[in-house]
């Protein structure tokens, strides 16, 4: 499935730039949206960035040793949560864009088929590269749906649903030095005794596997100027941007306090780190 299969329809667009401290907001609203889809437009699509933060899966925390790999993060003055989705630890920081895709959960969309769109999203919007899907052993957080160019991996995915909607989340690494964000997870890991782990599976990052949009593309490239070719790619597929509902959505005291309820779980989930 393609976003031809989209056409005809609005996608609501909002971005939003978050603080280290306030990192962990760009996941309380992504469950919010989730939970009430009654809320908002059944197709939607939400960019954010964050200032350097380390966003754990919650693997993470089986690490051997997780209570020695946490202070490599702070030592090197990055924040840190954990987020309710699956796979292992990424980074945000400025060159690197998150997106994600809202989508009705109608017609049987299996988990593939919503890859599938934001996949087909990113190979319309970089056209020029040879995008190819698979699980990119040596990256952090590799994944079955990992983003890459003659195994170069530059995004990765994860997925969040419910009998409502479905929601792809990617994140993008656009510019900036990718081998001190592997060199980051790797001492992590170390530090955590990865090795040692018997019953779940880390990985050995190689840096070398890994690289941004930017390098691939042989030219510089922004975070809005990727914004702006995804924005196209919906639009040469027949789908309006709808850049003006969601910010009154996210002004209305109903959705303020489902945010608040989604911020206090995750909150509670990361409590432990505090």
């Amino acid at each position: 499935m393609d976003l031809t299969s989209l056409a005809g329809q609005q996608a609501a667009i909002f971005q939003q730039d978050f603080t280290k401290e306030e990192a962990s907001l760009s996941f309380a609203h992504t469950n919010a949206l989730l939970a009430h889809p009654e809320l908002h437009p059944p197709l939607m699509l939400h960019f954010w960035t964050a200032e350097q933060t380390v966003i754990l899966g919650m693997q993470d925390l089986k690490l051997p040793q997780f209570g020695h790999a946490l202070p490599i993060l702070a030592n090197d003055h990055y924040g840190v949560f954990v987020r309710n989705s699956g796979g292992l630890a990424v980074i945000a920081d400025s060159g690197v864009l998150n997106v994600s895709l809202f989508l009705p959960n109608e017609d049987n969309l299996s988990i593939d088929m919503a890859y599938d769109m934001m996949t087909s999203l990113f190979r319309e919007a970089f056209a020029s590269l040879p995008i190819a899907t698979s699980e990119i052993i040596h990256s952090y957080c590799p994944g079955k749906y990992d983003l890459s160019v003659h195994g170069r991996k530059f995004a990765g995915m994860a997925q969040r649903r419910n009998h409502a909607g479905v929601v792809v989340m990617l994140y993008c690494s656009i510019f900036g030095d990718q081998n001190a964000r592997c060199e980051l997870l790797r001492r992590f890991y170390r530090a955590g005794h990865a090795s040692a782990s018997t019953h779940f599976k880390f990985p050995i990052i190689r840096s070398e596997t890994m690289t941004t949009l930017s390098d691939l593309l042989g030219r510089p490239l922004t975070r809005n100027e990727a914004i702006l070719a995804l924005l196209n790619a919906l639009a040469t597929n027949g789908i309006a941007a709808d850049m003006n509902s969601m910010p009154a959505i996210l002004r209305d005291p109903v959705y303020h306090k489902a945010l608040a309820a989604a911020t206090a779980d995750l909150r509670n989930r990361n409590r432990h780190l505090s």
